[in-house]
């Protein structure tokens, strides 16, 4: 039996960290803030139906940049309908070692991947 890959907040910050400061992508979504004045707006690279890759621009939180990097790097190879289907609950699961105080941030990052999906030709 193989098992999941470990994501930790640290490794996945380290990385989104990079991405952050990348490109935006040809499709990109609204930025969406929340009242903490954190913000994130994601982008998306399609062919043939499916997310070929996927950026970010986000708010400097350590966790908000782990869940959007968690997104990114899980979500390439999907069509917009899989995509869609991620949820702020696959986040938590998946990033376990994020505190309960934080883990808010995952609602905030599957609200602007969505925003990135909706607007997907």
């Amino acid at each position: 039996s193989v098992s999941a890959p470990r994501f930790t907040v640290s490794d996945l910050f380290e990385r989104g960290f990079r991405r952050n400061r990348a490109t935006p992508l040809p499709v990109e979504g609204m930025a969406l803030p929340d009242p903490e004045g954190t913000a994130a707006r994601f982008s998306l690279a399609l062919a043939g139906g499916k997310i070929t890759a996927v950026s970010f621009r986000v708010s400097t939180c350590a966790t908000l940049i782990a869940y959007c990097e968690l997104i990114a790097e899980t979500t390439p190879g999907l069509t917009v309908e899989e995509a869609w289907r991620l949820t702020t609950l696959d986040l938590t699961k998946q990033l376990a070692d994020v505190p309960p105080q934080k883990r808010h941030r995952a609602i905030l990052a599957i609200a602007a991947f969505r925003a990135a999906l909706l607007a997907a030709p």
